[in-house]
């Protein structure tokens, strides 16, 4: 390597001398002649040869192993690379049967993060009543039972009976006696989250944050609305796992008053938002730390629920106005006005039991929702849950996990492979 550098040393500098050589002879000559050029660039046409230059193949040239040219790509191939990731989690586990290779890149880091940024439609609810002192275990309804589920909707993998607060992207966070736990109920991996400095009560209005998209570390959020005892104020302490500690944001609100955050908040597009009491949405920008309060012109003692429609946020309320006829008020925008009314008309598929009961009025209430790429509202009634598409004005039907009570929570739930890397659980 030396002799090399040398070789390569001691050529350069006879180049540049005679390149110095010729730089003076052409200043010192005052011209030089036609043919002198000629002379200078003429070349024997025997001296021109085409020689193949042998290239010779190494390992650091060579193609990784799992690269396919596209002349050679097969349906499987396409399938693995381009349909996989667009499949919910529990498809997926039943594909690892397909082969050793498919078994390989399903459990592979990389498809778990593919999948988490690709599949983001409504998978079903966790669900639980909230009583007072009394609390259910948590049960999960599919939309797909065939496609879409969990392996211990009851959550039995966690250290102790747990109540699920919120869901974002896949992840879910739970709330134990003293601890908060976020979870993939999916792969069971879990990590308790170290204790928060202020008192979040039994049923706290907590959000957790997880934005997927170029964030193959999994980092998230955990954003807590703390009320100031006696005050119209509320505070807001932040988790991140990414410094695994809490913070207290330095903004506040001081709009809410004769008002209570209600928990089973929604995370979208970089914004937690709270229902409360007197129909307010309560909305924090997880990363600039500010607060608004979205007032929605709806009347007292109407309550609906946080839809994301259209790629935003929209609050929505149903009434059964007569029959069969269903009626939906939709609210959005920055000023949370009246968007759209929809008229829903569910036929023959509402419950006869409830028509005998109360044949003038079903009762009924909006689940909340976060669903890419589709415009869905879910409706609950007393018997059936309902999922009414937007722009193909379908209606599909779930059965109800029982009758309509007020003190049942859902939260909507996605389901991903999105991994909790070591270094963020136990």
């Amino acid at each position: 390597m030396e002799s090399w550098e040398d070789d390569m040393a001691d050529s350069s500098g006879e180049s540049d001398n005679g390149m110095i050589n010729s730089s003076d002879e052409w200043n010192s000559s005052d011209e030089m002649k036609d043919d002198d050029m000629c002379e200078i660039f003429e070349i024997p046409e025997g001296d021109l040869k085409t020689v193949a230059c042998p290239y010779e193949w190494d390992k650091l040239h060579a193609l990784p192993a799992d690269y396919i040219r596209r002349e050679d790509l097969k349906i499987k191939d396409v399938a693995k690379k381009h349909v996989l990731p667009l499949l919910p989690a529990k498809s997926l586990v039943k594909f690892r049967a397909v082969s050793n290779e498919w078994n390989h890149w399903i459990v592979s880091p990389l498809l778990s993060y593919q999948q988490s940024t690709s599949f983001q439609k409504l998978s079903g609810y966790f669900y639980q009543t909230l009583d007072g002192i009394y609390q259910s275990h948590p049960k999960f309804l599919s939309l797909d039972c065939y496609s879409a589920g969990v392996p211990s909707p009851s959550l039995r993998f966690l250290p102790e009976s747990v109540k699920v607060l919120s869901s974002s992207s896949g992840l879910l966070l739970c709330q134990g006696q003293e601890n908060y736990y976020v979870c993939n109920p999916v792969t069971k991996d879990w990590k308790t989250i170290p204790p928060h400095q202020y008192y979040h009560g039994s049923d706290p209005p907590v959000v957790l944050a997880f934005d997927p998209q170029g964030n193959i570390e999994s980092y998230y959020h955990i954003v807590a609305a703390v009320p100031l005892l006696g005050q119209p104020v509320v505070f807001f302490e932040i988790y991140s796992s990414q410094s695994n500690s809490w913070k207290c944001s330095s903004s506040d609100c001081l709009e809410l008053e004769d008002t209570t955050v209600i928990g089973g908040g929604l995370y979208m597009k970089g914004v937690a938002y709270w229902n409360t009491t007197s129909n307010d949405v309560l909305a924090f920008d997880v990363k600039n730390e500010i607060s608004t309060v979205l007032h929605v012109p709806i009347p007292p003692a109407t309550y609906g629920a946080l839809t994301q429609i259209e790629d935003g946020l929209s609050y929505v309320t149903v009434y059964n106005d007569c029959g069969d006829v269903f009626i939906l008020d939709i609210y959005g925008g920055m000023d949370m006005s009246l968007k759209r009314c929809v008229s829903v008309n569910l036929g023959h598929n509402k419950s006869c039991r409830a028509l005998e009961e109360n044949p003038g009025t079903v009762p009924c209430s909006v689940l909340p929702c976060v669903n890419s790429g589709d415009d869905i509202v879910v409706i609950y009634t007393t018997e059936r849950i309902y999922l009414y598409h937007l722009r193909q004005q379908k209606v599909e039907i779930l059965n109800s996990p029982g009758q309509l009570n007020p003190q049942r929570r859902f939260i909507p739930y996605i389901n991903s492979l999105v991994t909790l890397h070591d270094e963020l659980r136990n």
